[in-house]
């Protein structure tokens, strides 16, 4: 067999792997969506997929690996999820809008609540989609430094992170109670975040130059 040949050959089988990968991790979304995290089986996911269970194996040993990479994408496709922010917006405000965002997407998306905010989920499928974190509080702290003067600030990416884990508390808390985030917990987790960036950060800051910035989106 010639080398080309058997390039083509192995591009094809990769291509087939990987539409495979995404055609389980679609599906076990679609099952999240119906029924209870603790309710669905590899075997289940495999049948729904029309994919051998040998395949299916081979890409995810057991369910809680499957789990863990549907969390890890789902938590990419909430950063890629865009935010429109005021150009007057104060920081308390921005804060507002990212948390709205945030719930907004869990509330529509009951896979997403029951893989990283719900009771039924296991430790590192949790930390798993919460890896992302770290990225949330870097994308979060960016907007805020382009329009504000912050102040200094001991590794200030952590200290966002640490503000959005408090937010996911009390998403948790509302999906453990209500099975979506209410808008009672929503106003609660802002309080809360605000209330702890508080400790660090003045009520009102400083604008950059004369704060005449256009609408901008997070993304």
């Amino acid at each position: 067999m010639e080398p080309t040949t058997v390039a083509v050959g192995r591009r094809y089988t990769q291509a087939r792997g990987r539409a495979r990968r995404e055609a389980l991790l679609r599906t076990a979304r679609d099952l999240l969506q119906e029924r209870d995290i603790e309710d669905i089986t590899l075997p289940m996911v495999s049948e729904a997929a029309d994919i051998p269970s040998s395949s299916t194996y081979h890409f995810f040993p057991d369910m809680r690996e499957l789990y863990k990479e549907l969390a890890r994408a789902t938590a990419d496709e909430m950063l890629a999820n865009e935010i429109t922010i005021d150009a007057n917006a104060s920081w308390q405000s921005i804060i507002s809008a990212f948390l709205l965002s945030s719930a907004s997407f869990f509330n529509a998306h009951r896979a997403a609540r029951q893989l990283m905010l719900g009771p039924r989920t296991t430790p590192d499928i949790r930390q798993a989609g919460c890896h992302d974190d770290y990225r949330f509080g870097a994308q979060l702290h960016a907007v805020i430094v382009e329009r504000f003067h912050l102040p200094e600030l001991e590794e200030p990416v952590a200290l966002f992170f640490r503000a959005i884990v408090i937010a996911d508390a009390f998403f948790a808390l509302s999906v453990l109670e209500h099975d979506i985030v209410t808008a009672h917990m929503i106003l609660e987790a802002e309080r809360a975040t605000v209330a702890y960036l508080c400790n660090y950060l003045p009520p009102v800051l400083q604008r950059r130059k004369s704060g005449d910035f256009e609408a901008a989106s997070i993304a």
